[in-house]
């Protein structure tokens, strides 16, 4: 989800369960999106997925930004067929310009539309070893650009209305004795009319357990995007936001390499039971983001690293799935992160 990096509430209540469907409400504040109210929808999300799963988390902003994300997992011969879709207006966006650096208080707001339809297949060849192969088709337009010299600094110029798509691989091999952990990679390729862009990043997580309810862990992840100049500006890569550095702007410091590192303390609180075989639990994340871009790789020094650190609330639904909200400070003040799944 968007950050609503200044807002005053977020909420997440107890779910509403039936028939192992599970539908969480939400409401938030931010100061710039206005008032926010959505709702995360999952079921039977703990494999083997029979006859199907299906989770998504969509919301609507009084500002006319909304969102809506659903996603199947179908058991299909040895493995399972992955489809998904998805739609996203957001207003009032702001670009920093391009680079490491840059002021939080000095942005050009736009508007942005995205779309995405995306298949794919994930399989076990060997133990261990996941392996997910398949496609997306992504489309994009950008407008309402408030006027501003910072528009120059960007590599794109790929602001119209515009159609890609290509392959997608993510191979993931899960280390399953102590300590556990996983090495990732993922790689993906867009191409359309004119823009063409790949990105691939690796990474690494180890996770170490102190106890029956604690779970210290951390993740290292490098990644590099090519083609910036032809991509279209929404997915020009960038580091801020729900999925990296938590206490910053989404499309906070943008550069063609990013390291990132996650470290995490993850603490189960209590759980009440839903039914006779489902529970709702509780837990509570001390954590802290480091991380930094550069258009080089030689550029990626332990200076200029962006620092936050805070707490966060998970909420593991019954039938699987996990609800994260985080709250993060920075230098550049408070971040609210709200997402479906743990960010490693």
């Amino acid at each position: 989800m968007k950050s609503s990096t200044i807002a005053a509430i977020a909420l997440m209540a107890i779910p509403f369960t039936s028939a192992a469907w599970n539908f969480v409400p939400l409401l938030s504040y931010g100061s710039g999106s206005g008032l926010l109210a959505g709702v995360v929808i999952n079921h039977n999300t703990v494999p083997p997925y029979e006859p199907f799963a299906f989770s998504t988390l969509s919301y609507v902003c009084m500002n006319g930004s909304m969102s809506l994300e659903p996603r199947f997992m179908v058991p299909w011969k040895r493995g399972i067929l992955n489809l998904g879709a998805g739609y996203s207006t957001h207003k009032g966006e702001k670009f920093f310009g391009w680079g490491n650096d840059g002021s939080d208080e000095t942005y050009a707001e736009y508007t942005s539309e995205t779309a995405e339809i995306s298949g794919s297949f994930t399989f076990e060849p060997m133990d261990d070893l996941t392996i997910e192969a398949g496609g997306t088709v992504l489309h994009s337009t950008v407008y309402d650009r408030e006027p501003d010299t910072l528009w120059a600094s960007s590599p794109s110029d790929e602001y119209p209305s515009t159609w890609t798509a290509g392959p997608t691989l993510r191979c993931k091999w899960n280390h399953s004795r102590f300590p556990s952990g996983y090495l990732l990679g993922e790689f993906s390729h867009q191409a359309g009319n004119g823009p063409s862009y790949s990105r691939a990043s690796v990474s690494a997580a180890v996770f170490i357990p102190a106890g029956v309810s604690t779970l210290p862990c951390l993740r290292v992840k490098l990644g590099v995007h090519d083609g910036t100049s032809s991509t279209p500006f929404p997915f020009l890569p960038s580091l801020g936001g729900s999925s990296g550095l938590r206490g910053y702007d989404d499309a906070r410091f943008t550069g063609n390499w990013n390291i990132l590192t996650n470290l995490e303390l993850r603490q189960g609180i209590f759980s009440i039971p839903v039914s006779e075989k489902e529970r709702l639990s509780f837990a509570l994340v001390l954590f802290g983001d480091a991380g930094r871009v550069a258009d080089e790789p030689g550029d990626l020094t332990m200076n200029g690293f962006h620092l936050d650190g805070g707490i966060g609330a998970r909420v593991h639904l019954p039938g699987g799935g996990t609800l994260r909200a985080d709250f993060a400070m920075s230098p550049e003040g408070l971040g609210i992160q709200m997402a479906l799944g743990e960010l490693f």
